[in-house]
């Protein structure tokens, strides 16, 4: 075919497999067996999501077998606040230890902080499982909110933050010399 023939030929609109997306739930379970629904656009928001069901279309459940339903959950409270758009990587070097003053949408500040408060734990397994489920923007938020922790601390500050562990370590090491005395 000639090549004014071929110019003359109309184009057909290519469409992404995102343009395909219905507006429908779908099913997530977690390790422990627990579901969760949550739309199937904003659940796009992850990869790994993403991925499975544009390899079974027909899916209305997705195993996500490296992460328990509490942390779940929260990872489907983000999807739900972002509609499954990824929101802007927040900028390095963090300017301020207060999460309020690095993100760009401010709803993301109380999030991290409320699972980051207190017991570190949850925010730790939100960080892996954001990884794990390759959701680069909260994986970012999660460690921003980690290195907002330890801006300015001192070194053994630090790794009493890193290791959400060490208390009960500590605790271990205290009944071990109780026991020999």
């Amino acid at each position: 075919m000639s090549e004014a023939k071929a110019a003359e030929k109309p184009k057909e609109e290519v469409n992404g497999l995102d343009a395909e997306v219905k507006d429908e739930m779908i099913t997530l379970k977690s390790k422990d067996g627990k579901s969760i629904e949550v739309n199937k656009k904003y659940a796009f928001i992850s990869a790994v999501i993403k991925t499975s069901l544009e390899n079974d279309a027909d899916a209305k459940e997705v195993p996500i077998p490296g992460v328990k339903y509490d942390t779940l959950e929260h990872i489907v409270k983000y999807m739900n606040h972002h509609k499954g758009t990824e929101p802007a990587i927040i900028d390095k070097p963090l300017r301020n230890k207060k999460m309020s003053e690095n993100v760009k949408d401010k709803w993301d500040a109380p999030f991290i902080d409320e699972i980051g408060n207190g017991n570190r734990q949850p925010l730790y397994d939100l960080i892996l499982a954001a990884n794990y489920m390759d959701i680069k923007a909260l994986l970012h938020l999660g460690c921003a909110k980690v290195a907002s922790l330890i801006k300015g601390q001192p070194l053994e500050r630090i790794k009493e933050i890193l290791d959400p562990n060490k208390e009960k370590k500590d605790d271990a090491k205290e009944t071990k010399k109780a026991d020999k005395a």
